[in-house]
């Protein structure tokens, strides 16, 4: 007799049940399956066999899975009714995960496997249900051993054959569809039917992840590279903590075999548990295999440190992971009697690359040395020629000979020489600069071309006017006058002294120094641009850029210009011009005209219409500037993926920019993780969300009271959505009370109506009295249409409220109102919004037909398609309660139609 009762049995089996997934879980349940045996209570071992199967398939241990199924069919012979709904749906569920569970395992012959088909074939035909997953069983397994005419047979039946209960979601099905088109090589037809399939939310876990996963492939075959891009960094997103789907595996290969060598290797090595931890074979087999494509491209030095094993590089990572791909596939094959799994394993180890693949982060380009990137020669001359060259204004050429000058060749030459070099490395970012050796290196120089340096550098000093001066009174030759004349004119135009500065630009003209023409005229027309002539700074640029002026000049003169069609908001003139300016200088030189581009795009709020310039940007800096410059342009990037509508991409990008930010980008750190959580919270990511913007808070300074009260309503909703009510009722009333505060009523309304939107049904109390502070601030609206929108806003919340206090009377009154109110403003799309809000009022009330009557007066008033759907679902449902037949409903027909 059991020492213990049933209460005991079936506590130990609830308390096993609510465990996370694990082996200790599945050993508490088995212990529970023999306590429930011991005591002769049915009921409660079909529970714990059930359970077990559970447990077993999300271990991926289907060993584990047979003893509990053997046991569930037999009781269920002896005794159909100890299995409650639930168990019974869970059986027949069952025999689609054995006959998947077996032929994943070697271990299990062909011959147990065919059975299980046979089992699943015959429980579905007895049973009615339909036998779509029967031919999705038999497919699998024709492909699994070879048999591709088989594969096409079964296949034909599948898409053939319409879906039942026991089929997987609409979305699963789509998926193994498209698995199998591609393995068939119909990649047109497999990605024309996936992407099909990616339309709505299917409700699964495992989507739209896993259909993105199986189009990796059909899409890299016809040639889809965007496509391609846009499914593996969606999918990736979804699945990059999933530690029980083998997606991943296909996303490492997928990155390998498309020039994201850089990506695929982060992948992997959030993966390395998989060396020694999968547990299904051919599991083990799929992430052998595609870590082994990864790992032939990478460094043979690259190291690893793997879970178990401990570090290893990636030529002996590759030696151990290829053997035992190939290993398991003659396991495979000796199981079935084919050479099916090694021929595709050695072909898929010799697989050639795709085209590349950009991705949402572009990544370093490989560029081709410029032509005589370093002069070899005399180093005293090549200094010589570095001097004249840039006095001349060919910083190109010039640039060239200072990179053939390195540092350490500085003792070999002149000293005058020595310090033009150190200086030109400080002037042009090669190293950093220094005031005091700058300083130093000026006494090495004659006194004049000391203060032309010192001229150049006083725009950026606190006493550079001063200093500006003094060089334009000692220079000796006109060159330098022009230079320090030059300068004094910007600085002049700074402190509002125009007529100084008009005399500087009359003297530097006057002077006429012929390398400096170029310079002095387009200096004058940013002369007239700071004085506000921007029409005529304009055509002055304009003008100076049409003839021959020295390479400096026309840098300077194209970053004039850009500035000004920005100014003057000239968007397609200035997007052309940035194009221009970043094509007319050669690497290094155009990197730095990047930063103007980028500077254009985002204050014409270009960055959707120039998502190409940008991602250029993104990869040249990562070459060419400093990882801060990189982090600002994915930052921009970011811009244009939200302003298409790629919040994947704009997640993936503006990561990559918070992960380069330099100590000083604090206001570039605001505003990344202020978007970033933004588009997490459009992502549904949502304690990501509510990080990211709690950061943001914490870095915008107080006296920002706008911003502050926009972030506080973003925030609120992500805290809304979490459930988290009593910290979203605090962020939105903070953001309602900035708002006041800084005199925009209308979006303190806005603020306190989304919050009475938001609130749980049962938070009718907090619920009226955000309504009733939005209503007391309308009357200090002075726009009138904005007073109508929040009164029918405020309407439509009183009548929710009525409507959840049984007071159905006037909750229909507040909806007659709201709609009023609405079609005053010519908004049909909400008034039939309203209408529908209005006839779920009376489905509560009981009374279908009235709400049969607005849901039809819902759809005569349909200005398009977007909600036919509402539409269509409010009035089946009236028409369900009324037992009315809706499918014979004109209406519901048309309505039906429209959506297909």
């Amino acid at each position: 007799m059991a020492d213990f009762t049933a209460e005991d049995a079936e506590r130990a089996f609830l308390e096993a049940y609510n465990m996370p997934t694990g082996m200790p879980k599945h050993e508490a349940l088995e212990r529970a399956a023999r306590m429930s045996d011991a005591l002769g209570h049915l009921p409660l071992g079909v529970s714990c066999r059930t359970a077990l199967i559970d447990s077993a398939y999300y271990l991926s241990r289907y060993d584990l899975m047979l003893a509990p199924f053997a046991w569930v069919r037999a009781a269920e012979e002896k005794d159909p009714e100890a299995f409650n709904e639930y168990e019974v749906h869970s059986l027949n569920w069952a025999h689609k995960w054995i006959a998947t569970g077996l032929r994943r395992d070697p271990k299990f012959s062909l011959e147990q496997l065919q059975a299980v088909i046979g089992q699943l074939a015959d429980r579905y035909g007895k049973l009615g249900f339909s036998v779509q997953p029967v031919h999705g069983a038999r497919a699998e397994y024709a492909y699994h051993v070879g048999d591709m005419t088989g594969l096409a047979e079964q296949l034909g039946r599948y898409l053939a054959t319409e879906r039942g209960p026991m089929a997987d979601c609409e979305a699963c099905v789509i998926e193994e569809q498209v698995w199998m088109l591609a393995r068939l090589g119909r990649h047109q037809e497999a990605a024309a039917h996936g992407w099909e399939g990616l339309s709505g939310d299917s409700g699964c876990a495992t989507q739209p992840q896993g259909i993105l996963s199986a189009l990796l492939w059909p899409l890299l075959e016809i040639g889809e590279l965007e496509k391609a891009a846009h499914a593996h960094t969606t999918a990736y997103r979804l699945i990059k903590d999933d530690e029980i789907t083998s997606y991943v595996h296909e996303h490492i290969r997928f990155c390998a075999l498309t020039g994201n060598l850089a990506r695929g290797e982060d992948i992997l090595r959030r993966s390395l548990h998989k060396v020694t931890g999968v547990q299904l074979p051919a599991d083990e087999m799929s992430f052998a295999e595609c870590a082994s494509v990864l790992l032939q491209r990478l460094p043979a030095d690259t190291v690893f440190e793997v879970p178990a094993v401990g570090s290893r590089t990636a030529a002996e990572l590759l030696d151990r992971l290829s053997k035992r791909a190939l290993q398991l596939a003659r396991q495979f094959d000796e199981r079935n009697g084919t050479p099916a799994w090694l021929d595709r394993i050695t072909k898929s180890l010799e697989q050639k690359d795709y085209p590349a693949v950009e991705l949402a982060v572009p990544v370093a380009p490989v560029i081709a040395p410029a032509e005589e990137s370093v002069v070899f020669g005399d180093p005293v001359e090549i200094a010589e020629s570095m001097v004249t060259l840039y006095e001349q204004g060919d910083f190109v050429k010039a640039r060239r000979m200072l990179d053939s000058l390195p540092a350490d060749m500085d003792s070999l030459l002149p000293p005058d020489l020595a310090a033009h070099a150190g200086i030109r490395r400080m002037t042009t970012g090669l190293v950093p600069f220094d005031p005091a050796v700058f300083d130093g290196l000026l006494t090495a120089l004659p006194a004049d071309l000391a203060l032309r340096y010192q001229a150049r550098l006083a725009m950026g000093l606190p006493d550079g006017q001063a200093l500006a001066e003094r060089c334009l009174a000692e220079a000796t030759t006109d060159y330098t006058r022009t230079v320090a004349a030059l300068s004094l004119a910007e600085l002049y135009d700074d402190a509002h002294a125009h007529e100084q500065a008009n005399e500087m630009i009359a003297l530097a003209s006057s002077l006429d120094v012929p390398e400096l023409r170029g310079r002095v005229a387009v200096e004058t027309a940013e002369h007239k641009a700071r004085q506000q002539d921007l029409e005529g700074a304009y055509a002055d640029v304009l003008a100076v850029m049409a003839g021959e002026i020295p390479l400096n000049a026309r840098f300077e003169g194209y970053r004039l210009r850009l500035r000004l069609e920005t100014l003057l908001h000239k968007v397609p003139e200035a997007v052309a011009t940035a194009r221009a300016f970043v094509s007319a200088f050669p690497l290094p030189e155009s990197a730095e005209a990047r930063w103007y581009q980028v500077a254009t795009i985002q204050e014409l709020d270009q960055e959707g219409a120039c998502l190409g310039d940008l991602r250029e940007a993104v990869a040249i800096s990562r070459v060419h500037l400093s990882p801060g410059h990189t982090a600002h342009f994915c930052f921009a990037l970011s811009g244009g993926y939200v302003q298409t509508d790629r919040f994947v991409e704009a997640a993936e990008v503006l990561e990559e920019s918070l992960r380069l930010l330099q100590e000083g980008q604090e206001d570039l750190r605001l505003q990344v993780v202020f978007r970033l959580g933004q588009v997490c919270r459009k992502l549904g990511e949502l304690p990501a969300a509510e990080r990211y913007l709690r950061e943001a808070a914490e870095l915008l300074p107080p006296e920002e009271t706008g911003r502050r009260a926009f972030l506080l309503d973003a925030l609120a909703s992500v805290q809304g959505r979490l459930d988290k009510h009593d910290e979203a009722i605090a962020s939105w009333r903070a953001g309602a009370a900035l708002w006041q505060q800084e005199g925009n009523l209308s979006e303190a309304i806005g603020s306190l109506v989304e919050l009475a939107s938001s609130l749980p049904d049962d938070e009718i109390t907090e619920t009226r009295a955000a309504v009733n502070d939005a209503e007391a601030l309308l009357p200090s609206l002075d726009e009138p249409n904005e007073v109508t929108r929040r009164q029918a806003e405020i309407a439509a919340i009183r009548a929710w409220v009525h409507g959840q206090t049984g007071e159905f009377a006037l909750a229909m009154k507040q909806y007659r109102d709201a709609e009023a109110l609405v079609v005053s403003l010519g908004d049909e799309g909400w008034r039939v919004f309203v209408v529908l809000k209005a006839a779920h009022v009376l489905l509560i009330a009981d009374d279908a037909e009235g709400a049969e009557a607005e849901a039809r007066r819902a759809a005569s008033l349909l200005p398009d398609d977007n909600q036919a759907g509402n539409v269509l679902s409010m009035l089946s449902e009236a028409l369900r309660r009324q037992n009315k037949p809706s499918g014979t409903d004109p209406l519901v027909r048309e309505l039906t139609a429209r959506l297909d």
